[in-house]
């Protein structure tokens, strides 16, 4: 994630979603029933070997040879996974597919890309290759409804801005890119009037997960994955969806300001002191600082958040 500034206005045009309905496993079910379906089916640890993955490639600033590489690594295990019209846009390399065919489309996306200027060491673990992680085990699992919308999802290349230049005139080249494109329905883009729905996934893998209510986010959209925490968790709670945060500039804007109701799953505080953490853009954004359950935590009520919509 670049270097962003907080915003003070919440972006407009917030898409009104019913809330996801309690539908979890009853408490006085048998010992040895069934697990609830998704975390049956979201593998953490494959998860994380995908994120393992980007990290071995090193750096991947946009424009890169590791760039190429991780771009071309994404689409083949989406390709391994099942989607379909998987491809790699140009000029930026995102990585766009997608499963299911019903009316509409849900965009689940994140970004692939490195700080250019964060030094030879910085490999970027958490950022961004948790939220990638997330978003390729998402693709393995994930079940559409028969009719309902097509999940479309989209890693994005050139989140990151580039060197010392502003996050505001330099950021989300991809993400922006795949809106454009979106206008005419152009290279792996759904038409942008089909899209229903647009989740971001950001620096999901810090050990110390807390993922609140990003001010520039649809809270309805939100209160989706905050639900579906509760309904999987033993004792009700929303963790690590709980909580407000400041607005932060991220891949979901294009989308909002676009009128797509977005939502930027991101844990702005990596490491010590204040946001966005002693961690944020440095090398030790490395594989000790991130752990595979804070992956799962994000993952599990994804599944159920997002097969809801």
């Amino acid at each position: 994630m670049g270097a962003r500034r907080r915003v003070a206005a919440t972006v407009c045009a917030l898409l009104a979603l019913a809330l996801l309905a309690g539908c979890g496993s009853d408490s006085a079910a048998e010992p040895d029933a069934a697990p609830e379906p998704s975390q049956a089916r979201f593998d953490a640890g494959r998860a994380f070997a995908d994120l393992e993955a980007q990290v071995a490639i090193g750096p991947r600033p946009s424009g890169s040879a590791g760039s190429r590489e991780t771009a071309e690594l994404i689409a083949a295990r989406l390709r391994e996974a099942g989607a379909d019209g998987v491809a790699i846009q140009e000029p930026h390399l995102n990585v766009v597919g997608r499963i299911g065919g019903g009316d509409g489309a849900i965009v689940v996306g994140a970004h692939h890309d490195t700080k250019d200027d964060a030094g030879e060491d910085f490999v970027g673990a958490n950022d961004g290759a948790s939220g990638v992680a997330v978003v390729l085990e998402l693709a393995r699992v994930l079940e559409p409804a028969a009719g309902g919308p097509a999940i479309h999802f989209a890693l994005f290349d050139a989140e990151e801005a580039r060197g010392e230049r502003p996050f505001t005139e330099d950021g989300t080249r991809g993400s922006r890119q795949y809106v454009r494109y979106a206008e005419s329905g152009a290279q792996g883009s759904p038409p942008l009037d089909d899209i229903e729905a647009m989740v971001l996934f950001d620096m999901v893998g810090d050990c110390d997960l807390e993922i609140p209510l990003e001010a520039n986010s649809d809270p309805a959209l939100y209160e989706r994955f905050a639900a579906a925490a509760r309904e999987l968790s033993e004792g009700g709670s929303a963790a690590p969806f709980e909580g407000d945060a400041g607005g932060i500039l991220d891949d979901h804007i294009p989308f909002a300001e676009a009128g797509v109701a977005a939502v930027d799953l991101i844990d702005f505080s990596y490491g010590p002191g204040g946001s966005p953490g002693a961690w944020w853009h440095t090398p030790d954004d490395d594989l000790e600082k991130v752990c595979p359950e804070s992956l799962a935590a994000v993952g599990e009520p994804a599944v159920v958040a997002i097969e809801g919509m």
